[in-house]
């Protein structure tokens, strides 16, 4: 298993992040089995998780605006 420096909350806040705008996203799963480390006791069994069925995030707002360009410096005798 490889060894991630992110934790959940970092993934999800990453993601949230980058679905600004309005933008939909969907997962389904069917008999998925996830084998969850135990980040507190490293010795101890993993724990499974089970998903079946489906999750949906969803973000409202505005597009972010573009990035602004820094203002360009007035011409002398202007």
């Amino acid at each position: 298993m490889a060894d991630n420096s992110s934790n959940f909350a970092d993934i999800a806040a990453s993601l949230l992040n980058k679905l600004s705008g309005g933008v939909e996203l969907s997962c389904a799963f069917d008999q998925v089995e996830l084998q969850v480390p135990n980040a507190q006791n490293p010795n101890a069994p993993a724990a499974t998780w089970k998903l079946n069925g489906s999750v949906r995030i969803r973000t409202r707002g505005e597009q972010p605006s573009a990035p602004q360009l820094p203002a360009s410096p007035s011409e002398p005798g202007a």
